[in-house]
Formats: structure tokens, sequence, C-alpha cells
């Protein structure tokens, strides 16, 4: 049986009459009798009677309207969540994260997509950028917003949104501060740095090597950025962390860049998918380009 004859099998019984429920349903009282007439022959039976210039419902008639009267509705139902699924309004995306773009662009982009996409579920998978690149390339996220990597061939596309400034730093009340530092002076102080599976650990290390230099060997090597923060800004240790994240409210206080000439890595920051984005990764990327 299909589900639009029997919504106007409904709208016949409610109205009491095909000509009020073709009005009500939008189409032509021809439209609603052809339906009528394909269900009695589906199920051959007669499902309405002529009394005088009317229609009288049968038994058959009012027995297929309470049995399927819940159906119908949840077929709609069912139907339009189909709809949004296909379109990306509703389903799930999986949003991986690096922590400059968490503190920066997230928050807002969640209130967006939250207020225009209410259906549609987000997780949110921090780490870094190797990390999540590489969950990009085996399915398990469905876009990335970090740091811009156009060596990978699995990338198809990748949207910049900002650029980022990497550079030395160390806490506020470091004694480097407040003047201009030679590279050399750097190679005696502590340092915490990333993994040297991170892309920002190897350019680091390579910089190094072009200033004829040996790369500083990290007393404390961690893959999370939240703890590096902290034990620059609360220690004399020495790393190296976006300019971006530098700036706002949170780090500007207490973290800042030191003033070393020439030794700044410059990297792109946006958002990065496979080659079959999802309907939901689509909408996400409509927001981010609007924005």
């Amino acid at each position: 049986m299909d589900v639009r004859d029997l919504e106007y099998l409904h709208a016949i019984l409610r109205t009491g009459s095909v000509a009020a429920a073709a009005e009500q349903v939008g189409r032509t009282p021809p439209a609603l009798t052809k339906a009528v007439r394909r269900l009695e022959e589906e199920l051959n039976v007669t499902l309405f009677r002529r009394m005088g210039r009317g229609l009288e419902p049968t038994e058959a008639a009012t027995f297929l309207a309470d049995q399927t009267w819940g159906m119908v509705t949840r077929l709609e139902v069912v139907g339009r969540q189909v709809r949004d699924v296909g379109a990306g309004r509703r389903g799930h995306l999986k949003l991986g994260v690096a922590a400059t773009m968490a503190a920066i662009f997230l928050p807002s982009f969640l209130r967006r997509l939250g207020a225009e996409h209410p259906d549609l579920r987000v997780s949110v998978i921090n780490g870094m950028n190797d990390v999540l690149h590489t969950a990009l390339r085996e399915g398990d996220i469905d876009l990335v917003l970090g740091v811009v990597d156009r060596t990978d061939p699995d990338m198809t596309d990748a949207l910049v949104l900002a650029e980022d400034h990497v550079r030395i730093a160390a806490a506020a009340h470091h004694p480097l501060q407040g003047r201009s530092v030679a590279l050399e002076e750097v190679l005696a102080q502590k340092w915490v740095l990333p993994a040297r599976s991170v892309a920002m650990r190897q350019w680091f290390d390579a910089a190094f090597a072009a200033h004829g230099l040996q790369p500083p060997s990290p007393h404390v090597e961690t893959s999370s950025i939240a703890v590096l923060e902290e034990l620059i800004g609360g220690t004399e240790y020495l790393s190296f962390i976006s300019g971006l994240k530098m700036e706002l409210p949170a780090l500007a206080d207490r973290i800042s860049p030191l003033m070393i000439e020439e030794f700044s890595m410059v990297r792109q920051m946006g958002a990065t998918w496979g080659s079959d984005p999802s309907p939901s990764t689509r909408i996400a990327l409509s927001l981010l380009l609007e924005a």
C-alpha cells in the first residue's frame, strides 16, 4: 500500500467528502478518487458506498484507517528524517579539532551549527594534527579543523581560515623576555616539546639544523597542548606554540614569544576533508565558507 494513498483515505474520512479532503491535502478530487480505487484493487475490498450525493465509508475503510493511522504519521516523520539525513541536516558529524582551532574557531562554529541544524549530532575529537589526519584517512572522522596539510595526497581539498605564526615562547616572567635573543642563547634552556612524529616538532628541529645548530633535547615531551601551555606559563621551560593562541586572553598575560629574529613558522589553519564528503560534512563546510 502506498502511504500517500492511505493519507488521502484518512483525509476523506476526516473531512467527510472527497472535495473537502482534496482541498485540505492540496490535490484534485479525481486524484483522491484514483487513490481510493488503487487501495480497493490492491485489497480487493470496497471502501466507500455512494449514499445520495455523498459517500459512506464501509467497515473495511474504517478498519483500514484505524490500523494505519499511526503508521502513516510515523512513515511521514521517517520520510522527513531520511530526507534530512540525505541532505546532512540530521545525522552525525565526526569532527577532529587541533588545539588552536578548538580555542579560536570551535565555540562560535558549534553555536551556529547547532542553531541552524539542531538535529545534527556532532562528535569532537581533540588531538595533534598528525593524529587527526591519520584518523581522517582511515575514515574515523569526517573533517579536520587544524593545520592545512597540502602534502597529503588523500585529501582532495582544504579551506584556509587563518594564517598562524608559530614562535618560540616562554612565560611572561622568563629572564629572556623583553630583549632581543640570539638563537644560540636558547640552547641552554630547559624545553618542553611535542613528540618527533608531530609536524611542528619536525619543522622545529629542521629550523635549528638550517642555522647550523643542534636542536634542543626536551626535558619533557608531551602530546598534550594543555600540559605544554601550563608548563610554559608556570615554569621557565621554553617551547614553541601558535601565535594565534598566544593572543587569546587565557594565555596573553602568561605566555609571550621571545624576540628571536627569523625564527618562526608560518602555517595555514583551516578545514581538511577526504575525497567523498558526507552531506553533514558539506553543511559544515558551507557554514565555514559563510563565516
